[in-house]
C-alpha cells in the first residue's frame, strides 16, 4: 500500500504540470492568433485606401503593324489606306526624299568637329542619372534586374474598383524611372510601373503610391526625344515632352487604352527628311532601343509625318509589330508597364556594342536591313577563276555641288581593271527597296562625301567603300562620318583625298586665296561658312591615273 500511495501522489502531481503547461502553450497560441488577425485587418484597410487597385491584365492593342499593306515607299505626295498604320485624317505632306544625293538642310549632314569635341568630354558630377525608385526587400531588385520573358507575363488579378486603372501587381513592387541626361547625343527616361503618356499635352507619368527615397531628388524632367542634343539648329525644331513622377494624389489623368507591350516615344524633327540624318539621328537609336524587345513594342512618335513612315515602313515593321501612335493627334490615355521617352544614340551613323543592350552592333544593323527589305547577298564575290563574275562597282552620281565632273572617264578606267560599273543618280522621291537592292548586288561603292555613302549599310559584309574627300581638310569630318561607321559595319574603308587641281573651287578664288592656302581659316569662319565654300560650291574632276592603284586596291581587299 505504501507504494502504491506514493504512485498516486506522483501520477497526481504530473497531472498538474501536464494541465499548467497546455495552459500556457494555449495563452501564447491565443495572443499570436490576435496579433495576426489585428496585422490582417491593417493591411486590408491600408489596401483599401489605395487610389489605384490591382485588376485585370491590360489589353493589347487591336491593329498589329505587321498586318497593314498598300502603302508605297517615298512617293510624292502618298496617301497611308484608312486601314494602315497611320490612322488619321490627314494627308501626308510631300516627299522629301534625296536617298543618294546630299539633298541638305542648313546644318549639313555632317557631324560637326563641336560633336566630336563634345562626345570626348567626361560628364560632370551633376549630370550623372537622376534616379527614382520606391523602396524594395532587396529579393525583390533581383527580380527586377532580370526581364521576364514572353511566357512569364505578370498574372494579374481580375477584380477592378470604378475609376481605377488596369494595372499588373507586380507594377506597386517595381516602381522606377531612370532618366539619363549625361549623354552629349540624346536624353532617355526609362520608367517601369504605371506608366501613363497623353499626347495632346505632351506629358507622360509615373504613377507611384510611395515617395522616392530621398524626396530632394529630381521628379521631373523635359526630354526632347530625337538624338542629337549637341546641335542647337537641330533641337529647336524637335518639341519638347513633360516627364514626371507623381505620387498619385491629384492630377493624373486616368487610363484609356491599356497595352501589354512596353512603349518607346521619339520625335521626328530636327533634320528628319536628310537621308544622312534619318538614318543617324534616328534608325539606328531607334534600333539600339528597340532590338532587345524583339518586336513586342510600340513606337509612339511625337510628330505626325505619314511621308517619312512610308519612305522607311520596312524597317519600322521590322522594329516593332504594334500599330504606331502619333503624340501630338491623340487625346487618350495610353498606360503601359514600361515606357523609354528619347532614343539611345552612342557615336555618329554606328553603334558602341559595349554600351548597347545584348552587345548589339553595326554588323547586327546591317544584318537587319538585309531582313527588312528580303536583300540576297551577304558577302560580296571573289574575283577570279573561271567563269567567275566581275566585281560589280556602283558609282554615286551626285546632283547639285560635289558632283563628278568627268564621270565618264571615270567608268572607262574602272571597266578597264575589269569591274562591272553601275551609275545610279540622286534622285528625289526615290524608293529605298529599290535603292537597297542595287547597293546589296555591289561589292565595291563609291562618291564624293555627301548622304549618299549612307547606304553602305545595304551592301554585303566584307564589301569595300571608297569616299572621296573634297578639298578643304575635310578628312576628319568625312571619317566621322563614314570612315568608322563602314568599318563597325564589317566594311572595307578606302579614301581619296581631291587636290587643288581636282577641285572645281580652282575656277572661283586665286590660288593664294585663304581658301587653298589656310583651309583651316576658313574651318573657324564657322561651320556654315565652311559649308558654303567647300560643300556647296565644290566640284570634282577625279584624275584617273591617280586614282587607279586605289581602284586595284579595293580588287585585291575582296580576295580577303
Amino acid at each position: 500500500m505504501g507504494y502504491e500511495m506514493i504512485l498516486i501522489k506522483s501520477l497526481k502531481r504530473m497531472e498538474a504540470r501536464k494541465l499548467g503547461l497546455a495552459l500556457l502553450v494555449g495563452f501564447c497560441v491565443g495572443v499570436v492568433a490576435c496579433f495576426i488577425s489585428m496585422t490582417v485587418s491593417t493591411a486590408k484597410q491600408q489596401l483599401s485606401n489605395l487610389p489605384y487597385v490591382v485588376n485585370a491584365s491590360p489589353v493589347a492593342e487591336s491593329s498589329n503593324y505587321s498586318q497593314r499593306s498598300g502603302r508605297g515607299h517615298g512617293a510624292e505626295g502618298s496617301n497611308p489606306s484608312s486601314d494602315g498604320a497611320t490612322r488619321t485624317n490627314q494627308t501626308s505632306s510631300s516627299t522629301r526624299d534625296d536617298a543618294l544625293s546630299g539633298g541638305q538642310t542648313k546644318g549639313s549632314n555632317l557631324e560637326s568637329e563641336g560633336d566630336k569635341k563634345t562626345e570626348a568630354r567626361q560628364p560632370s558630377k551633376n549630370q550623372k542619372e537622376e534616379i527614382i525608385e520606391s523602396k524594395q526587400p532587396e529579393g525583390d531588385k533581383k527580380t527586377e534586374a532580370s526581364q521576364p520573358n514572353k511566357n512569364q507575363k505578370e498574372e494579374v488579378n481580375e477584380s477592378k474598383q470604378p475609376d481605377g486603372p488596369r494595372i499588373s501587381k507586380s507594377t506597386k513592387s517595381r516602381t522606377k524611372a531612370a532618366c539619363d541626361l549625361s549623354n552629349p547625343r540624346t536624353d532617355v527616361c526609362d520608367m517601369e510601373g504605371d506608366v501613363r503618356i497623353h499626347g495632346k499635352s505632351a506629358s507622360v507619368v509615373l504613377v507611384t503610391d510611395r515617395r522616392p527615397r530621398n524626396s530632394g531628388r529630381t521628379k521631373s524632367w523635359r526630354i526632347k526625344p530625337y538624338a542629337r542634343k549637341f546641335d542647337k539648329a537641330a533641337m529647336a525644331h524637335v518639341h519638347e515632352v513633360s516627364v514626371r513622377v507623381s505620387n498619385g494624389l491629384g492630377g493624373i489623368p486616368a487610363c484609356s487604352t491599356n497595352h501589354s507591350d512596353p512603349a518607346i516615344v521619339f520625335a521626328l524633327g530636327g533634320y528628319t527628311g536628310n537621308y544622312y540624318h534619318d538614318f543617324t539621328d534616328v534608325l539606328i537609336p531607334l534600333f539600339i532601343t528597340s532590338r532587345r524587345f524583339d518586336g513586342e513594342v510600340q513606337f509612339v512618335i511625337e510628330t505626325t509625318n505619314l511621308w517619312w513612315i512610308s519612305k522607311y515602313e520596312q524597317i519600322l515593321r521590322s522594329l516593332s509589330r504594334h500599330e504606331i501612335i502619333f503624340f501630338n493627334n491623340d487625346d487618350r490615355v495610353h498606360c503601359y508597364r514600361r515606357v523609354v521617352v528619347g532614343l539611345h544614340s552612342h557615336k555618329a551613323l554606328s553603334i558602341d556594342p559595349t554600351r548597347a543592350p545584348n552587345g548589339y552592333s553595326m554588323v547586327d544593323f546591317t544584318k537587319l536591313m538585309r531582313v527588312a527589305y528580303s536583300l540576297e547577298r551577304d558577302s560580296p564575290i571573289r574575283p577570279g577563276g573561271a567563269g567567275a563574275k566581275k566585281p560589280r562597282l556602283l558609282l554615286i552620281s551626285r546632283q547639285g555641288s560635289r558632283r563628278f565632273t568627268n564621270l565618264g572617264e571615270i567608268v572607262r578606267t574602272a571597266e578597264e581593271l575589269d569591274l562591272e560599273v553601275v551609275v545610279t543618280e540622286a534622285k528625289m522621291g526615290s524608293n529605298v527597296a529599290d535603292i537597297a537592292r542595287v547597293v546589296n548586288s555591289c561589292d565595291v561603292m563609291m562618291g564624293v562625301h555627301g548622304a549618299g555613302l549612307t547606304n553602305f549599310v545595304f551592301l554585303p559584309t566584307n564589301a569595300v567603300v571608297i569616299q572621296i574627300v573634297p578639298f578643304g581638310k575635310l578628312e576628319d569630318i568625312s571619317r566621322a562620318c563614314f570612315g568608322y561607321p563602314s568599318q563597325d559595319a564589317g566594311l572595307h574603308y578606302l579614301e581619296y583625298s581631291v587636290s587643288e587641281e581636282e577641285s572645281s573651287l580652282t575656277e572661283l578664288y586665286p590660288r593664294d586665296h585663304a581658301v587653298f592656302r589656310d583651309p583651316k581659316s576658313i574651318h573657324r569662319l564657322g561651320w556654315i561658312k565652311m559649308g558654303e565654300v567647300y560643300l556647296d560650291k565644290q566640284n570634282v574632276k577625279l584624275d584617273v591615273d591617280r586614282f587607279r592603284p586605289l581602284l586595284l586596291k579595293a580588287r585585291q581587299l575582296l580576295h580577303q
